[in-house]
């Protein structure tokens, strides 16, 4: 039994420490293969040598990814939008808001500072000739040149989500109003999605359904999940599923999160299904969220992608700022990355490529 324990346990931990900051500059010519569907079961199989990539010291990143201050959402090689993390040589809101719709232009004045495999959302040629913001309404004000009426109609939702995302990650951004060539926009050009009500976050990002259910009797949940960039780099996708209404979201996202991601072949299992919820208690704007594994226990080392992918979930929940996570009862946990998570935590910055 301990034997089996420590082999689930030492599989996922190598599947969920892999590097998850993404190298700007890095990159590989060949494609490796996509991680397997079932990611535990297949590395069961694998000898213990493999778990000598555990316990290895915090990289310098981790120092830098304190001081980040802008997330832009752009697209990744399987298709979604995941948040890339900046530290940018900026000090207000403004001017970060400014530089992140930059980032959004493909072939831009930043073309360079995306990550490998990571593409711009907005077309080519496209400027950002106006941007003001309305601290009172946490409104942002975007006016974009003409040539932003240049993308393809499929790709319409998909921008709207981006940059919904990309400004509501900044501090006092809760909603956009988009302009074209000094008219307001009351619909997009291409497409006519409309823009009658200022965008914000239940705009849903990546969204998804089940087969089972149905569009107009189901209720959103935003889940973090992993993924992989070519070089073999994880990094955290967001995807905002339709699941059956409940009166308890944040339970329902939590089993969400345990039922796994839909798109078995783009991402990866942040949590096994073997894990259960032990208890949810909310005391203001804290979470304690104790999760049951058998393949932990007292004093083992929880996967840090475990602990970031609860919290940055349980956070997308309106009024929750931190999150405390437990393991069979116990707050004391360590992570895997070798940081204390016994205190409840902050949304962390993730997937950080530079330092602008």
């Amino acid at each position: 039994m301990m034997r089996t324990r420590g082999l689930r346990q030492g599989a996922l931990a190598v599947v969920l420490t892999l590097p998850f900051l993404l190298s700007a500059c890095g990159g590989s010519d060949g494609a490796i293969d996509q991680p397997p569907a079932d990611v535990e079961a297949q590395m069961l199989a694998s000898t213990e040598a493999k778990t000598s990539l555990l316990g290895t010291s915090p990289s310098l990143q981790d120092e830098a990814q304190l001081n980040a201050n802008m997330t832009v959402f752009v697209q990744d090689r399987h298709g979604y939008l995941a948040p890339i993390s900046y530290q940018w040589d900026a000090d207000n809101t403004k001017s970060l808001a400014q530089a992140s719709m930059e980032l959004l232009v493909e072939g831009g004045m930043h073309k360079d500072k995306l990550p490998s495999g990571f593409t711009a959302t907005l077309p080519k040629g496209t400027t950002v000739t106006n941007l003001t913001l309305k601290p009172d309404q946490k409104l942002a004000i975007v006016e974009l040149s003409k040539q932003f009426a240049s993308y393809e109609p499929a790709q319409e939702r998909k921008i709207l989500e981006s940059i919904t995302w990309t400004l509501t990650s900044l501090p006092d951004i809760e909603n956009v109003q988009l302009w074209m060539d000094s008219q307001k926009l009351n619909e997009m050009p291409v497409d006519g999605m409309p823009l009658d009500v200022p965008l914000n976050r239940q705009f849903g990002i990546n969204v998804e359904k089940p087969d089972t259910v149905n569009y107009l009797h189901s209720m959103p949940v935003t889940l973090y999940f992993s993924s992989y960039s070519e070089d073999g780099k994880s990094y955290f996708v967001p995807v905002t599923r339709l699941i059956e209404p409940s009166d308890d979201p944040i339970q329902a996202a939590l089993e969400q999160m345990i039922e796994g991601p839909l798109d078995k072949k783009a991402m990866a299992m942040t949590i096994t299904k073997e894990t259960k919820i032990n208890e949810i208690v909310r005391s203001g704007d804290t979470l304690t969220v104790d999760l049951a594994d058998s393949m932990f226990a007292e004093g083992d080392p929880i996967p840090a992608e475990l602990v970031k992918a609860v919290v940055l979930s349980m956070t997308e929940q309106k009024g929750i700022a931190k999150v405390q996570v437990k393991m069979n009862g116990i707050a004391d946990i360590q992570g895997t990355d070798k940081k204390d998570y016994s205190e409840p935590v902050a949304r962390p910055v993730v997937n950080l490529a530079w330092k602008g």
